[in-house]
């Protein structure tokens, strides 16, 4: 974000080299994790056809109000450790301009729900310490209270976290959504 503002006043802090490099520094550090994270948001909305490269960064940047926006040099990169990973999956397009679509995989999704789970919960505590308030919509999801887990609340049926194994009977009772 820094990077975006230009000096316009020589006694303004931002013209401070030492001030400019070091907080273009911690939103670089800052924004490392929470663009992947976002990437497997915008791909685990898009569904089984995946999205392109173009595609990706054009919703992250509408998506997120221009506040996070990465370069085609920045996103690639990240593209092949998640497939490397088998976090997300690949497949040419058949015809036309031939480009390369990107989808999550089953064990993707997981990931990305264990990841959303532990984002969300940490925003929610921290939200006090810069006076923010933190919706996790609670009617939609259950987050696992042994590992943050993010728990759609449409399959009713399930009675442990698929990740940590926690029995969330109690939880779901707590809700409302199971009998005594």
């Amino acid at each position: 974000m820094i990077k975006r503002v230009k000096e316009l006043d020589p006694n303004a802090m931002i013209a401070s080299k030492d001030f400019r490099d070091y907080v273009e520094k911690q939103e670089t550090e800052i924004n490392r994790g929470i663009s992947l994270l976002c990437i497997l948001s915008i791909l685990s909305q898009a569904g089984n056809e995946g999205l392109h490269g173009y595609k990706i960064l054009k919703d992250l940047t509408e998506k997120t109000n221009e506040m996070l926006v990465i370069e085609e040099g920045t996103l690639y990169p990240i593209l092949r450790k998640l497939e490397d990973d088998n976090i997300i999956k690949s497949r040419r397009e058949e015809t036309g301009r031939k480009r390369k679509f990107y989808s999550i995989t089953e064990y993707g999704k997981k990931i990305f729900n264990h990841l959303a789970g532990f984002y969300s919960k940490l925003t929610e505590a921290i939200a006090p310490l810069f006076d923010v308030s933190v919706d996790l919509k609670s009617e939609k999801y259950l987050f696992c209270p042994m590992c943050a887990n993010k728990i759609e609340l449409t399959n009713l049926e399930l009675r442990f976290c698929d990740v940590c194994g926690h029995n969330i009977e109690k939880e779901l009772k707590d809700r409302g959504l199971r009998n005594e």
